[in-house]
């Protein structure tokens, strides 16, 4: 898709906006989990990325430390970008839903330090990897022939969908299962455990998730419906982050129903939901 300078500009800073609206009024819940602590990166990011790009767009031609910029930087820099955001979504996405499978089955009520730390160095090591990668792939060198100056050539991110599509299907798997009108259609996971307990637990997961994102699911299925177009940079934001997590911790919480013995836990929370 072409996109102006001036726009893509634009959308950037709105889209920085409103990843730290999220981050600050979430702020308790950020720092608990690794899915908050990407969503803060994400953040900082996007705000140095929009920063360095308006820089260059006012100072036009400028050169520092030997390096000269120009407008066609704007360009080169936000391909580079896309690309590094677009393969990012399925490894955040597995990320997260470990973190917090793993989270639901510890017995500690708190981040530890040791814990947080652990966070922050895996998002570093992911965002680096996700450039290495980037820069690896030998059609990167084709980004470096694209002149263009007013408009920008971006691309949007297939992993956003695909993740989409899995999220649909398995939310109405989940649904058909504990909604089954037939016995058989069910099957026992657990021989010792109350099946009746585990299917009002599915649903009230099932409801708690839809009641709080079913206008946010809405929009990304009719969105594509209407030939809306992201590129990759605006696909991966907080916002988007935060569904994803949700949908994490639904999906431990149903795998929990499932556990002989299952108690109701307070170790695990999105900020969100009320689970």
């Amino acid at each position: 898709m072409d996109t102006s300078i001036p726009s893509l500009l634009l959308v950037l800073w709105l889209k920085s906006f409103l990843n730290w609206l999220v981050v600050v009024i979430q702020r308790p819940y950020m720092i608990r989990t690794f899915s908050g602590f990407f969503c803060i990166s994400l953040a900082l990011i996007d705000s140095l990325l929009s920063f360095v790009l308006t820089a260059i767009l006012y100072l036009e031609d400028v050169s520092i430390s030997g390096w000269h910029f120009t407008r066609y930087y704007i360009c080169l820099v936000t391909q580079i970008a896309c690309f590094i955001y677009a393969i990012l979504h399925w490894p955040v996405f597995l990320l997260v839903g470990l973190d917090n499978f793993w989270t639901l089955s510890s017995s500690s009520r708190h981040t530890s330090w040791t814990q947080k730390l652990t966070y922050i160095a895996g998002v570093c090591l992911l965002w680096i990897l996700a450039a290495l990668y980037v820069f690896w792939v030998p059609d990167i060198a084709l980004l470096f022939g694209d002149k263009e100056k007013h408009q920008c050539k971006l691309f949007s991110s297939p992993q956003s969908s695909q993740i989409l599509v899995v999220l649909l299907l398995t939310v109405t798997f989940v649904i058909l299962y504990s909604y089954a009108p037939f016995e058989k259609w069910r099957v026992q996971v657990f021989l010792d455990s109350s099946q009746q307990c585990c299917l009002l637990c599915l649903r009230r997961v099932m409801h708690t998730f839809l009641s709080t994102w079913a206008s946010f699911l809405v929009m990304m299925i009719i969105a594509p419906l209407l030939m809306i177009e992201m590129h990759a940079q605006l696909q991966l934001n907080v916002v988007w982050l935060c569904f994803l997590n949700s949908f994490s911790v639904a999906m431990a919480l149903c795998g929990r129903s499932f556990a002989p013995n299952s108690q109701k836990s307070d170790t695990i929370t999105d900020g969100f939901c009320s689970w």
